[in-house]
């Protein structure tokens, strides 16, 4: 888990999916927001995250 500089808890899984490209085997999103289906999803656990706040920072509540 990671924290953001708003005290908006990043929320990150290892969902490794049963697919032969490994692009997408972290997901991650904001603490709370889950039914809102914003998630960022990256190779690595940092690039989720990154891919997360890129998108989405700004919807955030």
């Amino acid at each position: 888990m990671t924290e953001m500089k708003m005290n908006k808890k990043i929320i990150t899984n290892f969902i490794y999916p049963p697919i032969p490209i490994r692009t997408n085997d972290w997901c991650a999103y904001y603490d709370g927001e889950e039914e809102n289906g914003n998630y960022g999803y990256g190779e690595t656990e940092e690039a989720a995250v990154k891919d997360l706040i890129e998108n989405y920072s700004d919807e955030i509540k």
